[in-house]
Order: structure tokens, then C-alpha cells, then sequence
């Protein structure tokens, strides 16, 4: 029956003048669609890119001027390092996932999460969209998490330094001008700390964050797109 209903389509398409590679409207609508998708992830990842660059060059820049070395010597406890490392890890994380929902966003693709959730369908899995969520979206809540790991490491920085100055304030034996300036530059310390880390918490949570909302939308439009082929498909092994 396939073979009869390929061959009357071929005569019709004869008949009517038709280009041998005609598809219907909403078969190029979806061909369009997911060409636009492949640029907007390409565009995506070379964007993220170029921010990285940035970021590596504003780091030597800092490495240059000396500020490294004053954000370690101002921060005894190694938290502001701690969160710096950990933007450095997750921004790097976010590069390897924009390449990878890039290569999942080209059109034609045959393999990969396209694939596997048709398969799913055609095998009658319930949990099938649950599934495809997992893999465009699971990833990205770990990510999530340590962004805000890096907020809360900075209010952690905060806490330690003020506690800090509350034992240096505990250890004062005397309000002698003397005893008051030292105390006064004991105190700065734990103040330096409590700012560095509460700076470098912020700054690490809103570049990350940056990254994160770019990749999950990217991920929504490419999961909308998966599950528009399903349909398609479904619709045509209906007819």
C-alpha cells in the first residue's frame, strides 16, 4: 500500500507540473525551523566563546595589575579562590553542553537525542517526554545548584568575617588609643574578607547565571523541536 500511495503521489505531482522535490508546506515550515534552530545554537556556542575569551583575558589582566594577589592576601580563609575556582569549573561545563546541544540542534541528524526519543515512542514508553526533559534539561540543575553554591559561599565569607571581628572585639583588654588602633587593624580583616567573598560570590552568580538562562532556553527550543517531529511523525504513520 505504501508503494501504491508513492506512485499516485508522483503521478500528481507529474500532472500538476510539480518539481520532483516538492514538500508540502508545513514540511518546509519544519525544515525551516530547524535550520533557524542549528544557527541559534551555533550562535549560541561562539557567543559563549567569545564571553570566555573575555573572562580569560580579564583574568590576566587582574593577574597582571596585582589584584590576585591581593584578593588572596585579603582573604585568608581561600573561600573568594574557592568560588573563582568553581566559576572557572562551571563556566567550562557550560562550553562542553553548548557544543553538545549544538550538535543535537542539526537538522537531518539521524542519532542522538532525536532518535532515541522516536525510538521511545515507537516503543510505547509513558515516560518518553519525561525522559527527553531529563536530557536536554537534567544537566543544567546541577549547574543551577552550584551557581547558587557560589552566592551562598560569599554569605558564608560574609559570616566568617564578621565573626572575626567579633572575637577581636571579645579580646579587647582596654579602650587606650593604642589598644583602639590595633584593634582597629585586626578588625579590618575580617572586614576585607567578609567583602571579598561577598564581591567575588556575586559576580561568579551573575556570570553563571548568564550562561545557564542562554543554555536553558536554547534547550527549551530544542526539546520543542524534538517533540514537533514526534508529532509529525505520529501524524503520518496515522495516515
Amino acid at each position: 500500500m505504501t508503494g501504491f500511495w508513492q506512485s499516485m503521489r508522483e503521478r500528481n505531482r507529474a500532472g500538476t507540473a510539480l518539481p520532483a522535490d516538492y514538500a508540502p508546506p508545513g514540511a518546509v515550515v519544519a525544515a525551516r525551523a530547524g535550520v533557524e534552530l542549528a544557527a541559534l545554537a551555533q550562535r549560541l556556542f561562539w557567543g559563549w566563546a567569545l564571553l570566555a575569551g573575555v573572562a580569560v583575558f580579564f583574568a590576566w589582566w587582574m593577574q597582571r595589575h596585582g589584584w590576585w594577589r591581593a584578593l588572596v592576601d585579603g582573604d585568608p580563609s581561600g573561600i573568594s579562590v574557592v568560588i573563582a575556582l568553581l566559576g572557572a569549573i562551571v563556566t567550562g561545563w557550560c562550553g562542553l553542553r553548548a557544543w553538545r546541544l549544538q550538535a543535537e540542534a542539526q537538522p537531518g541528524l539521524v542519532q542522538g537525542w532525536r532518535a532515541t526519543h522516536l525510538d521511545e515512542l515507537r516503543r510505547g514508553q509513558p515516560e518518553a517526554t519525561a525522559l527527553l526533559s531529563e536530557r536536554t534539561h537534567g544537566p543544567h540543575e546541577t549547574a543551577w545548584w552550584f551557581a547558587a553554591a557560589s552566592i551562598k559561599l560569599g554569605l558564608l565569607g560574609t559570616v566568617v568575617g564578621f565573626i572575626l571581628m567579633s572575637l577581636q572585639l571579645g579580646q579587647s583588654q582596654s579602650f587606650e588609643l593604642a589598644e583602639v588602633q590595633k584593634l582597629l587593624q585586626q578588625m579590618t580583616g575580617g572586614m576585607a574578607i567578609a567583602l571579598y567573598t561577598t564581591l567575588v560570590g556575586l559576580v561568579v552568580n551573575l556570570w553563571l547565571g548568564l550562561q545557564l538562562l542562554l543554555l536553558d532556553r536554547l534547550a527549551d527550543r530544542l526539546a520543542a523541536d524534538i517533540l514537533a517531529d514526534a508529532a509529525a511523525a505520529g501524524a503520518a504513520r496515522g495516515a
